[in-house]
């Protein structure tokens, strides 16, 4: 008789947590420092020289040496890991698609509402390493 063990594998929940305050400072913080960079190519994209600001980023990048650029969830997909110490660079991710609907939406006292666009954190073919088999 074959006995079956009630110790199975169970899949790992992970639980989204509120961010810290230090956490949402940090975001904060980034989400200025992109600002800051996409001032410059904004102008450009008015210009004609880029289609979007995140073309305009990722030639900026590439020029400092960070090419063929992912997400980290990306680089995970093909069996590479980011190196310790690395830092992600930015771009300006998709508005979610109730955002969408309008680029500019009006609040209840009147004034406008710019379309919200979240951080999208990437790194480069020079961050990351293959993965480790541990």
């Amino acid at each position: 008789m074959e006995t079956t063990s009630n110790t199975q594998t169970k899949p790992k929940l992970y639980i989204k947590r509120k961010p810290t305050e230090k956490q949402l400072e940090a975001i904060r913080a980034k989400r200025d420092e992109l600002k800051l960079l996409s001032i410059g190519i904004k102008a450009l994209v008015k210009e004609g020289k880029y289609n979007t600001i995140n073309e305009g980023l990722i030639e900026l990048y590439a020029e400092a040496g960070y090419t063929n650029l992912k997400t980290l969830h990306q680089w995970n997909e093909i069996n590479m890991s980011v190196k310790k110490g690395e830092h992600a660079l930015l771009l300006w991710g998709s508005p979610k698609k109730e955002d969408k609907k309008e680029e500019t939406t009006v609040s209840e006292d009147g004034e406008k509402k710019e379309t919200f666009y979240p951080l999208c954190f990437v790194f480069s073919e020079n961050q990351v390493q293959p993965m480790v088999a541990r």
